[in-house]
């Protein structure tokens, strides 16, 4: 099994889900939108809108999440 280690700077009163939300955000375009941004996740459209747009999810959804912010 590999193992790998990702550094995640936080700016004062910014949580992790705010930066996990803002690498999300950056991955996006008008070309590449949220419902393929689930797709790649593997994880339902209506989740990662709900995510993106600040609601509670669920803590499998930032697993897979996590998972696919550290390829």
């Amino acid at each position: 099994m590999t193992c790998r280690s990702k550094t995640v700077y936080i700016k004062d009163g910014e949580t992790l889900t705010d930066s996990m939300r803002g690498e999300l955000k950056d991955k996006l375009s008008r070309r590449y939108k949220i419902v393929h941004l689930a797709e790649d996740v593997g994880v339902d459209k209506f989740q990662m809108y709900r995510f993106m747009h600040g609601n509670e999810v669920t803590g499998k959804f930032y697993d897979k999440v996590f998972k696919f912010l550290m390829k």
